[in-house]
């Protein structure tokens, strides 16, 4: 079997992007669902199990980090449910939906608990931490400062958009873990990156946020709109990415040398602004001219 270095980087990059029980506890409750008899399954599950526990009920200062708990243990709830109902079919739209699930719920939870003022609250502590956050980076470069308040606004603005996306991602990890040390998963592996997609029908779910975005009439639903936006504009620019990978590989190109070109990139703000719109738009036009099957057929 060949090492898991892919994971484990990708499983300490999620950690210091979003909160590790968004791995650890839908890892440790696919492994106990697959009712596991040998040491090698149960031992691994019990103990990210319980730590992932252990992270999620220690005291939250705020609305929002007991939001974000909460929602990892809906989050899990959920996919674990729609797995066993609904068969190991279809990874992405189980954990896309499951992740969407658990946010209505916890934000009716929030509600519950703080009454109605409960999203204005939630949305005060983000911007909070936010401010918080690009305070210390101004601190460590000034230039920073023009960047301030819309980022800030941004960051605040998105918060269910950045738990759906950190959702889909912590369950993609879990779901190859318990893939790796099951002895009997519930289903197949996730596919090479290169072909990773999703369905062509969420185009027009783009299409409805920048018209509701670009419509006076509708400004009351701007907040769902560019959270919408956010979750697809991030999964159309993955999709970009793939097909670039997908024709990197076809023509003979390294991955070393994709990885050198994305932190050029990085460091280079202007060439990113390009590349990251560009990568989205790609990702968008693959839903008509299906680009990797085209190479297959020429191929």
């Amino acid at each position: 079997m060949r090492r898991p270095w892919g994971l484990v980087v990708g499983t300490v990059a999620f950690a210091a992007w979003a909160p590790p029980s968004l791995v650890g506890l839908p890892f440790a409750a696919l492994m106990l669902a697959t009712r596991p008899r040998a040491r090698a399954e149960w031992l691994p599950a019990l103990v990210v199990g319980a730590t992932s526990l252990a992270l999620l009920v220690a005291p939250a200062g705020d609305l929002l980090t007991g939001l974000v708990r909460a929602y990892v243990v809906l989050a899990t709830a959920a996919f674990l449910a729609v797995t066993l109902a609904l068969g190991a079919e279809g990874f992405f739209r189980r954990a896309l939906w499951s992740s969407v699930a658990a946010g209505g719920a916890a934000l009716a939870l929030a509600r519950v608990v703080g009454g109605g003022t409960a999203w204005q609250a939630l949305h005060w502590e983000a911007t909070r931490q936010a401010s918080a956050t690009m305070r210390f980076l101004v601190e460590l470069e000034p230039q920073l400062f023009v960047a301030f308040e819309p980022v800030v606004r941004f960051v605040s603005d998105t918060i269910p958009a950045t738990l759906t996306l950190q959702s889909v991602a912590g369950l993609a990890l879990a779901w190859q873990w318990h893939r790796r040390i099951a002895r009997q998963p519930f289903g197949p592996g996730l596919g090479p990156f290169r072909e990773f997609r999703f369905g062509d029908h969420w185009v027009w779910a783009l299409v409805a946020a920048l018209t509701v975005w670009v419509t006076p009439l509708l400004a009351g639903l701007k907040a769902v709109a560019l959270n919408l936006g956010v979750v697809l504009g991030a999964l159309y620019l993955l999709r970009g990415l793939a097909i670039v990978i997908a024709f990197a590989a076809a023509l003979g190109i390294s991955p070393v040398a994709l990885v050198v070109c994305a932190a050029i990139s990085a460091v280079l703000a202007v060439p990113l602004l390009f590349l990251v719109p560009g990568l989205a738009t790609l990702g968008v036009t693959d839903t008509w001219l299906e680009f990797r099957r085209r190479l297959k057929a020429a191929a």
